[in-house]
């Protein structure tokens, strides 16, 4: 066989496998949610007339018994069509037909499998031998506990943090896991923060503890300092992929030191941007950087056993819950704009990036955290009482539940496919920026 096509094809593949993953990946989640809504319709007795992964044109198809078995040309959901689910039927196993409790378990399975998916994905994270310990360690999970602190901790003063603390509250929320309190604490931009810790046994409130802030995730630069990549924020604020940072308020920038020196020297991380952009020579004036926080602490493993690894992959599960509506809530009130946003185009290219070239080179912790994360981000969202969503057909089900009347189907019908049109609508608004960042090569992180 020639040498030239073998080189050719193993490129090719290598090319093409993180895509594969990544609609895999995909595939699965939308999977699992419509299997769903389809065993407990089985369950329950509910004429299913079609069974099907994919949107759009018909590909693949198999006549069962009672259900068409298909998979459609694009990879962006699925559903499972039921007799009488969009209009009134006489049949007797129509969904209409079905008392309400039945036809809410029908519609919350979905969702509810997601997140039981999520919860599997969290414990295999946990459980699973990702890195060999060195002989003589045993395999260890995080928990809340502080281990120790860095020299120079701005947290570990007095009135402060001490090793050995535990911390339960962060800013009035509950730590279900170490991932709250990077997420807790990134939600803060103050620098200062309120915390419940258990302290030799005893609950304790500290308030107001300082850490240290630094500029972090605005953009990033080649050795010539020349921006390479940056972020939504400063993107507004003028600044563009190419240009070639020269002056940073009043130092002279010549190298990656200098230009590192400059952007940590003003507290309040607000500065005047000189560039140089083709021919032009342009500035920007008070151009305000975005920080993070400084964790000055190391948090305290213990030993993976069967009763830590349940603990800690359900700690986990709750803390990712929790961010969706956390983050839902973020973004109602403007602390995430628009091009924070990633829709499927831009969660397939996520997906991709993690799966690499192979699976030798793929990060698979990585991968099982976004199948958790996006498997209970999928579950929660869909129970958001919003037309067209799970959510939203189970709310026009609570009157009929509560009052024993129920919504005319037609009038349901039709705030549903509002609704659709809308999510459709929205979906294709955040498809195009993915599409956009891709060719822009902005990036999704």
């Amino acid at each position: 066989m020639n040498l030239n096509f073998l080189l050719s094809a193993t490129q090719l593949l290598s090319k093409a496998f993180p895509i594969l993953i990544a609609i895999l990946f995909f595939g699965l989640i939308i999977f699992v949610h419509e299997f769903g809504h389809f065993i407990f319709a089985k369950l329950f007795g509910v004429k299913v007339n079609e069974f099907a992964l994919g949107m759009g044109p018909t590909i693949l198809k198999k006549q069962g018994k009672e259900t068409k078995y298909a998979l459609r040309l694009f990879p962006i959901g699925g559903f499972v069509s039921m007799e009488g689910e969009e209009e009134e039927s006489s049949d007797g196993r129509a969904f209409c037909n079905q008392k309400v409790w039945k036809r809410m378990i029908i519609i919350a399975a979905g969702a509810t499998f997601n997140l039981i998916m999520g919860v599997i994905a969290c414990i295999i994270l946990v459980a699973a031998p990702w890195e060999k310990p060195a002989e003589g360690e045993v395999p260890l999970v995080a928990t809340n506990e502080i281990l120790q602190f860095y020299e120079g901790a701005t947290s570990n003063s007095e009135g402060g943090l001490k090793a050995g603390d535990k911390l339960l509250k962060i800013d009035g929320k509950r730590v279900y896991s170490d991932y709250d309190i990077s997420f807790l604490m990134q939600r803060n931009t103050s620098g200062k923060y309120d915390f419940v810790v258990l302290r030799d046994g005893e609950k304790t409130e500290l308030t107001d503890v300082p850490f240290a802030k630094r500029t972090g995730g605005n953009f990033s630069y080649d050795p010539d300092c020349i921006i390479s990549s940056v972020s939504g924020k400063l993107k507004d604020q003028g600044l563009k992929d190419g240009d070639k940072i020269i002056k940073v308020n009043d130092a002279e920038i010549t190298d990656n030191e200098t230009l590192m020196n400059a952007i940590g020297a003003d507290e309040d991380y607000i500065y005047n941007f000189t560039v140089k952009r083709g021919e032009e020579t342009l500035t920007f004036t008070d151009v305000k950087m975005n920080t993070v926080t400084v964790f000055d602490f190391v948090i305290l493993g213990e030993e993976k056993t069967f009763s830590t690894v349940l603990s800690t992959a359900f700690g986990y599960s709750f803390s990712l819950g929790r961010m969706v509506y956390l983050s839902l809530f973020d973004l109602l009130r403007g602390q995430y704009g628009f091009n924070d946003l990633a829709g499927p185009v831009g969660t397939v290219s996520v997906i991709a990036d993690v799966a690499g070239e192979s699976v030798e080179t793929a990060d698979w912790t990585q991968m099982f955290m976004l199948m958790a994360m996006i498997a209970i981000n999928i579950g929660l969202f869909n129970l958001l009482p919003v037309p067209a969503l799970d959510g939203g057909h189970l709310f026009f089900m609570l009157p009929e539940l509560i009052f024993r009347k129920k919504i005319p189907q037609k009038y349901e019908s039709y705030i549903h496919a509002a609704g659709l049109v809308a999510l459709l609508a929205f979906m294709a608004i955040i498809s195009a920026g993915d599409i956009w960042k891709l060719i822009s090569g902005r990036g999704f992180y």
